[in-house]
């Protein structure tokens, strides 16, 4: 599987915000799908994926957004076809032939933007996922945190096994927090980067589920490439 993005090159890998609005800056996957532990930059905001048909640009983008903006799990809002019986353990067991029984992931989101002072902030959203062979999804959770993965909170630990629950409510400790439902963590998205309420924020988010299955469905896949010009 090969799968890359296009980005200016800096010393440091880790993009940086140039807006006063928030924008995303990176997204990332651990131990979901055939990802280890990578990360995808936005370049002022914009993703660019480059692969071969079958190489997981659409599925990237389904475990990221909207995904990580309602927290839904159920297959017609996460799979890119719509297929209600590839569930979310899917992503972890791979259909049960991951080698492993059971498995946790991460897939998070960060945003970042300039203050009144020119500083940069940044806040990471993102969702932990359990699944065991024969049992599905065990359990998952969500997250909200200044911090930025790589830098202030690594989500897989010193044997490269990634952090359960509890362990990564300590990683946030007062910088962050662990939601278990979704409404909760809906909540917090909005308060901390739109500020919309409830009703405006749903309306933000079916309009995105929408652009993600078209972006994933078998007429959009088929298209040619652009012409070089």
């Amino acid at each position: 599987m090969t799968l890359d993005t296009v980005a200016p090159f800096r010393s440091d890998p880790r993009p940086v915000p140039t807006s006063v609005r928030w924008q995303p800056q990176r997204l990332g996957l651990v131990d979901l799908f055939y990802y280890d532990n990578e990360e995808f930059p936005f370049v002022d905001g914009r993703l660019l994926l480059r692969g071969n048909n079958g190489a997981g640009k659409s599925k990237v983008l389904a475990l990221t957004l909207p995904f990580l903006l309602d927290g839904d799990l159920s297959p017609q809002r996460v799979e890119p076809d719509g297929d209600r019986q590839k569930r979310m353990e899917w992503n972890l067991l791979l259909g049960d032939e991951h080698p492993n029984g059971e498995r946790l992931g991460y897939s998070w989101l960060e945003f970042g933007r300039i203050d009144e002072a020119g500083r940069a902030q940044y806040v990471t959203i993102g969702a932990g996922l359990k699944a065991a062979r024969g049992r599905g999804i065990t359990r998952h959770w969500f997250f909200v945190t200044e911090q930025r993965v790589g830098e202030t909170l690594d989500l897989i630990d010193a044997s490269r096994l990634a952090l359960g629950r509890d362990r990564l409510a300590e990683a946030l400790g007062d910088r962050g927090r662990v939601y278990d439902t979704k409404g909760e963590y809906r909540q917090a998205v909005d308060a901390k980067l739109f500020g919309l309420g409830e009703r405006r924020y749903a309306e933000l988010i079916e309009p995105a589920a929408a652009d993600s299955r078209a972006a994933g469905s078998p007429r959009n896949r088929a298209r040619p490439p652009c012409p070089r010009r």
